[in-house]
């Protein structure tokens, strides 16, 4: 029993390890991989996942800002324009009724981050800079993306960055100020888990530990230079593999609902034209 606890435990601080690797690599939006090494290496249920994940997510957003801050790319004042509305938005969503199966969430999730992931190539590739952040364009952004993370928790905040850039930010400040929408957004889903105690800290801890220690490595080698292309090239292959396992192992979660849709419609149709 107690050596099962230490293998799960060096097994979440090494995990960790890797995904704060990744996280200096190429920024917040990576911390969306939690929720797979959660579900599916340490098999948490729907109750602990979305919770766990949540407040992995706040804490490591947090070290990600502050770091950034001091190395002055974090631009506040956009950060907060967009993430006010955000967060508005993201209150009243919780409030509506809807039950989404953990299945449906995941499957859902999978498809925003490989949508994110290849709409944040795209736009860092061939959108046009201006000199000029539209900051009413921030806020409405925010509010989109508010309302989906309503639906996900936290984990919807990494839809940030593409808004970001279509915003006029450039792309390593967006990149940086993302980390302040994805610790608001984390954070306001972890408090209601926190309370109600649904939360794994057995992996959460050793998880945390790994993860710091793999962002402040990572800080040391990079300290006086970016990662190189391929670097962030390996990360974005990850990140997508991630999105696409994540739509495989969770693709019926989708297909359910659009045959029922499916069926409702065309049982409504032939009442329709047989009555």
């Amino acid at each position: 029993m107690l050596s099962g606890a230490i293998v799960a435990s060096v097994l979440a601080f090494s995990t960790g390890l890797s995904i704060g690797f990744l996280l200096a690599a190429a920024g917040g939006g990576t911390l969306i991989l939690s929720i797979i090494v959660l579900r599916y290496l340490f098999g948490l249920t729907h109750a602990e996942l979305f919770g766990t994940a949540a407040v992995l997510t706040f804490v490591l957003a947090v070290a990600l800002f502050l770091m950034r801050r001091e190395e002055r790319r974090v631009a506040i004042r956009p950060a907060l324009w967009f993430t006010g509305p955000g967060l508005l938005t993201m209150m009243v969503t919780k409030l509506m009724p809807h039950d989404l199966t953990t299945r449906l969430r995941l499957a859902l999730i999978g498809l925003l981050l490989v949508t994110n992931t290849l709409l944040s190539l795209i736009l860092s590739k061939f959108l046009v800079r201006s000199r000029r952040i539209h900051h009413k364009r921030l806020a409405m952004m925010g509010g989109g993306v508010g309302l989906l993370a309503g639906y996900f928790g936290g984990n919807g905040a990494f839809l940030a960055l593409p808004s970001m850039l279509m915003s006029g930010l450039p792309q390593n400040v967006a990149v940086s100020s993302s980390t302040l929408t994805i610790a608001s957004f984390a954070f306001t889903s972890a408090i209601p888990n926190m309370v109600r105690a649904s939360i794994d800290w057995r992996v959460l801890i050793p998880f945390l530990l790994g993860s710091i220690l793999g962002l402040l490595i990572m800080r040391m080698l990079f300290r006086f230079r970016n990662p190189s292309s391929r670097t962030r090239w390996v990360t974005t292959v990850i990140v997508i593999a991630a999105g696409l396992y994540l739509l495989q192992q969770n693709w019926f979660g989708l297909y359910t609902p659009s045959l029922a849709l499916y069926d409702g419609i065309k049982g409504g149709l032939r009442n329709e034209f047989t009555n």
